[in-house]
Order: C-alpha cells, then sequence, then structure tokens
C-alpha cells in the first residue's frame, strides 16, 4: 500500500505544526511590573553614582553631567524618573557602544539596581 504525498499533511501538522505551535504560545512571560518589586532608593545606588562621580562632577573630565549627590544627578544626570528609556544616564550604561563606565562596566545586577530605581520614580527616600 503506497502512501500518497498528499497524506503526510495531517502527519506533519499533528507531529510537527501543532506541539510547536503550543510551546510558542506556553512560552509567554510577563515581567514583574517595576512597582511590585522591593522599594529601591537613592542609598541602595548611591556607590554605584559614585563610580560615575569619578568622571561626570563638577570641574571633572565630564562636568556636563554631576553624578556627586542625590539633587545633581536628577538635575543634571539625564534621569527622567519612572522612565529608565528615556534616561540618558541608564542608557548610557547599558550602550553597546559607548558603554559607561568605560574602563569598567557596570554589573548586570548594579544596571538593573539603577533600571528599577529609575522606574520606580528615583526617590531620594521613603515617603514618610
Amino acid at each position: 500500500m503506497k502512501i500518497k504525498r498528499l497524506e503526510y499533511i495531517p502527519i506533519f501538522v499533528a507531529i510537527i505544526l501543532l506541539p510547536t505551535l503550543f510551546l510558542l504560545n506556553s512560552c509567554k512571560h510577563d515581567g514583574i511590573p517595576a512597582d511590585q518589586m522591593k522599594s529601591i532608593y537613592y542609598a541602595d545606588v548611591e556607590q554605584i553614582f559614585n563610580t560615575c562621580a569619578e568622571c561626570h562632577k563638577a570641574n571633572g573630565v565630564d562636568s556636563n553631567y554631576d553624578f556627586t549627590t542625590y539633587t545633581n544627578i536628577i538635575n543634571t544626570g539625564g534621569i527622567v524618573k519612572s522612565n529608565a528609556a528615556k534616561s540618558k544616564a541608564y542608557q548610557s550604561m547599558i550602550s553597546t557602544i559607548q558603554i559607561m563606565p568605560p574602563n569598567n562596566p557596570l554589573t548586570t545586577t548594579q544596571r538593573t539596581l539603577v533600571w528599577l530605581w529609575i522606574e520606580q520614580g528615583a526617590k531620594e527616600k521613603p515617603a514618610n
């Protein structure tokens, strides 16, 4: 008994295509929103920004941005509260062209902490 080529189509669909579609549909992962994570405040990211302040400070190598204090970071550091995608400081930390700091890139944990801090509103300290 010979099987015609058209008879292979249902077999192909049943064995290959259906499981593939099931796997693609079941692998949907939604991230946890920043506001549902542990609250991050300036004290949690201060050491990271101190690294930036080695060059980015008044009278430093690049004084266009000043990362020496919370106020300076917010006013001149290119931080857009609640929007890391528009925050120049964060984008520089994750850049593939000129990553900051150039000789000692931040770890994934450090970059994630900065991202979370910005996304949560770049708060200095808890509201009382």
